[in-house]
């Protein structure tokens, strides 16, 4: 077992850690995006405004609290301020950048590729382009399957293009649906994982009777995420996708952990009553969720008794956890609360895999 530390050395411990954060976000202005996307879209972008104090989920997101201000953190809209405000601060040695591009749920799929091409393009030019130890995931849209594989095709090339990020909350069939097979099969073909993002915007279209009914902001919060992620899950597990893609790794983020060992144990259940209906199985979903999947650490919890969060991280593996911020979104996690467990109830291999070797395996980093 790891030894306690001192308040005064978890910066310095951090500092001299390799750390790989594999959720950190940009926001990025339609003004931004412009230039990278042609018209008749480019002219929308140029008119587009925000014309509703709420955002069209209708839910108010002033914060107040724990975390006692109105201001958001300021967007990172700049290769340079990620670096200072992210790599400096908080001793990250390489972010997975992923655009928060939340098109998976837009009607017009058109529109929705026109959009992935541009956040792509935009991620290569302004950031990737800017710092080598800055990696990327490919924006994907599931609109139009056989256009995300092409875009899959189109990045395949570039050597910090590490992954492929779907917005798993709004997608119609889920996740796992055979329509989606030509881009799994284009990512095992070109070693890039998938990485699922969850969001509560687009819990509406979801989850919608919850979403009108539910009266906080609160309630919502603490349900979307998880519930997107436990649904693509499912929907992956019982059409077979990893047994059809066993080369390919799947990577879940920002659902945090304690719904994980649940969803493993419910579908070894489920699928050994119900065997017919999930017939492209050959193994339970425990071994396949172990074998090729992968799950990011934040929102951390907060148990009252810190060592549960220890059980919890022992029933998932800690070769099967990897860290992640969600910077700069207003309820990311600093490393240190995912450290703290690391260090007092886990040997130093265990955590230097959690903090740097199972992202750099996963996402092939030459790191």
């Amino acid at each position: 077992m790891s030894q306690s530390t001192s308040a005064d050395d978890k910066p310095a411990i951090l500092e001299q850690e390799t750390l790989v954060d594999t959720d950190v976000h940009l926001a990025i202005a339609p003004d931004e995006l412009r230039p990278y996307i042609d018209d008749p879209y480019a002219k929308r972008l140029e008119s587009t405004r925000i014309t509703s104090p709420l955002p069209r989920d209708g839910w108010d997101r002033t914060l107040f609290g724990k975390i006692d201000q109105k201001e958001e953190l300021e967007n990172v809209s700049t290769a340079e301020r990620l670096q200072e405000s992210l790599c400096e601060e908080f001793y990250v040695d390489y972010p997975i950048i992923n655009t928060f591009a939340l098109i998976t749920r837009l009607p017009e799929s058109d529109f929705a590729v026109a959009l992935m091409e541009a956040y792509n393009d935009l991620l290569l030019d302004q950031f990737l382009d800017e710092y080598d130890h800055f990696y990327g995931m490919a924006t994907l849209t599931s609109q139009k399957p056989h256009r995300a594989a092409e875009e899959i095709e189109r990045l395949a090339d570039e050597d910090q293009i590490v992954g492929a990020y779907i917005h798993s909350t709004g997608p119609n069939p889920p996740l796992g649906d055979s329509a989606y097979d030509v881009i799994y099969r284009a990512a095992e073909k070109n070693d890039l994982p998938i990485a699922y993002h969850a969001s509560v915007n687009g819990f509406m279209y979801e989850f919608p009777r919850q979403n009108q009914s539910l009266e906080r902001f609160l309630s919502t919060h603490v349900l979307a995420h998880a519930w997107s992620q436990m649904l693509t899950l499912t929907s992956l597990l019982v059409n077979g996708t990893p047994q059809k893609f066993p080369d390919l790794d799947f990577l879940f983020l920002e659902a945090g952990l304690g719904w994980v060992p649940y969803m493993m144990y419910r579908l070894n259940k489920e699928v050994s009553i119900r065997r017919s209906e999930a017939p492209l199985l050959e193994k339970s979903p425990e071994e396949y969720i172990r074998d090729q999947f992968a799950f990011a650490s934040q929102p951390i919890g907060e148990p009252n008794n810190p060592s549960d969060m220890s059980d919890l991280i022992d029933m998932i593996g800690t070769e099967s956890l990897v860290f992640a911020s969600d910077y700069p979104h207003w309820d990311f996690d600093h490393p240190e609360a995912l450290d703290k467990h690391l260090r007092r109830h886990f040997e130093a291999d265990e955590r230097k895999q959690v903090l740097h070797q199972n992202a750099a395996d996963l996402l092939n980093l030459n790191i």
